[in-house]
């Protein structure tokens, strides 16, 4: 039979819980940054995506242009600039966030594009998407819009319609995607059912309500590809020196928590020198005192426990030599029964007998009852001692 209890060898042990902490840190990682990760992982932003739903092309197009600067906004500082900003919301976007956009934008000229189509990341490809329904519910796109504009927003059934803009041919569009004209501006319309491209009412904010004409499968047609230009440059005061993409929807900070306050600038310095401290701890309890010790009875069991004991109390006492005469007179008469001392006899009386037959006997047997300290006590009577051990 084994002699180790345990199951587990310790380098079995060991492996169990180095799994174990880091299951644990990426637990602590996923509920902290979740939805930063989410975003990363499925969701595509649109300026970034080459699918059909996508807006690279549109990107690409703006940016080839001569004299025109395309930049990425990554945080609310970059959505501070002058120029036209393009924002590209999709399914996951709501309301509060356009209606947040729209006021750090703070009167500056914003186009936002709203989704149309199904989408989900194509495989692992971080720049591809592809369509996973024919349309999305036009509910959560007028639920986007809630906090802008009291425009109904509609779509046509199956076939496709040719948009009417002023001076800018247009392709058609499948089942195109518009807002009711009585609540804004219009800029390019379809008969009979609404804007596709209008402006809200005092203010510099263009929402175009079908991205087929600005996507990538749009921009295939090169009347789509002059009329958008041409309306991105009418956004920005007729100049196209800078556009600028948002990004802020699509990767958005998730909400504050205490793993993401750990783990973020400043408090990630504590949080590692807590971790290094554990560390060093767990390592110098480790090496250092290896098991825990039980602690020990206050007063243990047994004879010689007792006898030490009472001999360290008596020691605490500071009566430690009053004990010599007493131990003189027990081995005085000990001995004295072995010799058959007569009666009667006792103390010096007695050690003088036994000196007689015993030479040597008397001094020791002085030296211990006499005796001033312990040490001196303890040395006499360890003479005493081994003198009667003799004589058995």
């Amino acid at each position: 039979m084994s002699d180790n209890p345990s199951p587990f060898t310790t380098r079995t042990a060991l492996v169990l819980t180095g799994i174990g902490g880091l299951l644990l840190l990426a637990l602590l990682v996923m509920a902290g940054f979740g939805q930063e990760i989410e975003a990363r992982v499925t969701r595509t932003p649109g300026v970034a995506s080459k699918g059909a739903t996508g807006f690279q092309a549109l990107h690409d197009l703006l940016a080839g242009l001569p004299g025109t600067t395309v930049t990425l906004a990554r945080d609310n500082d970059a959505l501070a600039a002058d120029h036209l900003v393009i924002a590209t919301p999709d399914a996951q976007t709501k309301g509060a966030d356009l209606t947040e956009l729209v006021r750090l934008r703070d009167a500056r000229p914003l186009l936002i594009i709203l989704p149309k189509w199904q989408t989900e990341r194509d495989g692992l490809s971080p720049t591809r998407e592809r369509r996973i329904s024919d349309a999305m519910n036009l509910a959560p796109v007028g639920a986007m819009l809630r906090g802008l504009t009291q425009a109904a927003i509609s779509r046509a059934g199956q076939g496709a319609r040719r948009p009417v803009a002023p001076g800018w041919p247009l392709a058609p569009i499948e089942a195109p995607q518009t807002l009711a004209i009585g609540g804004v501006e219009p800029w390019i319309t379809v008969r009979g059912q609404g804007a596709i491209l209008s402006k809200l009412p005092d203010q510099n904010v263009w929402i175009l309500a079908d991205p087929d004409l600005a996507n990538n499968y749009g921009l295939r047609d090169p009347r789509n590809a002059r009329a958008i230009v041409a309306a991105i440059k009418a956004m920005n005061d007729d100049q196209l020196d800078a556009v600028t993409f948002d990004l802020t929807l699509h990767y958005r900070a998730g909400e504050r928590n205490l793993v993401k306050l750990m783990l973020t600038p400043p408090f990630v310095a504590v949080t590692i020198a807590l971790l290094a401290a554990a560390l060093l701890a767990g390592w110098a309890s480790a090496a250092r005192f290896g098991p825990p010790r039980r602690e020990a009875r206050a007063i243990p069991f047994g004879k010689a426990a007792l006898i030490e004991t009472i001999a360290a109390l008596t020691r605490r006492a500071g009566r430690a030599a009053a004990g010599g005469p007493r131990f003189a007179a027990m081995r005085a008469e000990r001995l004295g029964a072995r010799l058959h001392a007569p009666r009667g006899l006792g103390g010096d009386a007695l050690a003088d007998w036994i000196d007689t037959r015993r030479p040597g006997f008397a001094d020791r047997y002085r030296a211990v009852a006499r005796a001033g300290d312990e040490a001196s006590l303890t040395d006499a009577a360890r003479r005493l001692d081994d003198f009667t051990k003799e004589l058995s």
